[in-house]
């Protein structure tokens, strides 16, 4: 028995107790398939303790094929990982793992040592069908050129093994499959990155490692038979995918703590931290030059009555509409956030003049005029506007945000003026209208 196998059994056990926990407070996709990588993980070094306990026979080689067989699936799973954490089907990791069938029926040959190259050649080819066949299943998502790489991929990898085949090298078959998909792995994981981090590139390069330790094993084994590595050597690559798939996790849980700290929750519009942040990066870039940069503040008027009228889910159901109809006449260099409660702000770069800046004051404003439905009652407001420009306005965030806030409530207070000289009428924009 190989005593030497029961220090991975029990770190692999720690991390398969160590993903296990963090799949508990985050239901991902990725996250569950990588669980379950490792579990196979487990059960092959389980299968790697059985053989070496066991003699020359069926069962030590039972053993064995289990052992190629899980390392073929962990590769296939955490291909699988790749896909979209929040969308991704179980359905087609199923599909995935029905198409190994042939790779696992061909180590099982091997490892009974089936001299039959029909046979071997009979279940590449069934492995090009199956491998195909999943790609067709999702070849929806990929474009034009992503389907020829996917097929020329394909084509190397069952091409390659069938001349294995032909030449009747059938001890490099294993290691050129195992070879090719942990290559798989690491292609996808980097592929399917949001952001290329430090954790992303350390993974992928202790996948290309993990991949890189069949061929050298096999190479030491043929043609430097005295040199002997010990486990911890070849089970080094796995404990630094480990280490890189929790550093990846790491990476992305404080993204997403940042971002939430400076992203308005309900409207998914930057909040005050982040356009303080904007707005001062915006003034000193413009410093020094002919670019002037414009505050806008608006302020929805009547707010107050959809809450206590409708409720607050409605209110919220109206600022979701209200950022939305905003952001879409915002341009691409200009800055949209929620400042708090029914207050928006929008920070407005490279500004000619004042009357530029005026014209699209007045089209968001327009643009709130419309009646939306919300949760079954179509309403219609209207809103304050201030604006103030740099540097005319002010020359710092706080003078330009104190002008363009004077600016709106001067607005507002003209408004309900001018609402209280004409009297109430059921056409003004900021009155709510229930759906009879």
């Amino acid at each position: 028995m190989n005593y030497s196998l029961i220090p991975d059994f029990i770190a692999i056990s720690g991390l398969v107790l160590v993903f296990g926990s963090l799949l508990r407070h985050s239901r991902q996709t990725r996250l569950r398939s990588w669980l379950i990588g490792w579990i196979l993980i487990l059960v092959h070094i389980v299968a790697e303790i059985v053989n070496s306990a066991l003699h020359e026979g069926k069962a030590a080689d039972a053993a064995l094929t289990v052992s190629l067989a899980m390392l073929l699936l962990t590769a296939i799973t955490f291909i699988w990982a790749g896909n979209d954490r929040q969308t991704a089907r179980l359905r087609n990791l199923y599909l995935m793992l029905l198409a190994s069938v042939p790779e696992v029926a061909l180590f099982g040959c091997l490892v009974y040592d089936v001299q039959s190259t029909g046979t071997y050649l009979v279940l590449t080819a069934l492995g090009v069908m199956a491998t195909l066949c999943v790609f067709r299943e999702r070849q929806q998502e990929a474009q034009g050129f992503q389907r020829l790489a996917r097929v020329l991929g394909v084509a190397v990898v069952y091409g390659v093994q069938a001349m294995l085949v032909l030449r009747a090298s059938f001890d490099l078959i294993p290691v050129w499959i195992l070879f090719s998909y942990y290559i798989g792995v690491a292609f996808f994981f980097w592929r399917r990155a949001p952001r290329f981090t430090a954790g992303v590139v350390f993974t992928t390069i202790s996948f290309v490692a993990w991949a890189a330790v069949f061929p050298m094993a096999y190479l030491l084994e043929t043609y430097l038979p005295t040199v002997h590595l010990d486990n911890e050597v070849w089970n080094l690559p796995k404990f630094l995918v480990a280490t890189g798939m929790i550093f990846t996790l790491l990476e992305e849980k404080m993204g997403q703590a940042e971002y939430a700290s400076l992203h308005d929750s309900l409207t998914d519009l930057p909040n005050r931290r982040m356009f303080v942040r904007e707005l001062e990066a915006a003034l000193a870039e413009a410093r020094g030059s002919a670019r002037k940069v414009a505050l806008l503040i608006l302020d929805l008027d009547g707010f107050k009555a959809v809450n206590d009228c409708y409720g607050h889910a409605v209110g919220d159901a109206l600022l979701q509409s209200v950022a939305q109809r905003l952001q879409s006449h915002m341009r691409g260099s200009d800055i949209l956030a929620r400042m708090g409660g029914d207050e928006f702000a929008a920070i407005l770069t490279n500004m000619p003049h004042r009357a530029a800046v005026e014209r699209i004051a007045h089209e968001l404003a327009t643009a709130l005029e419309s009646e939306v439905e919300c949760q079954g009652f179509r309403l219609s407001t209207s809103a304050s506007v201030g604006m103030a420009l740099s540097p005319e306005d002010g020359d710092d965030e706080l003078q330009l945000y104190a002008n363009a806030d004077r600016s709106m409530y001067q607005h507002k207070l003209l408004s309900r003026t001018r609402s209280a000289a004409a009297g109430p009428s059921p056409g003004q924009p900021h009155e709510v209208v229930s759906l009879p």
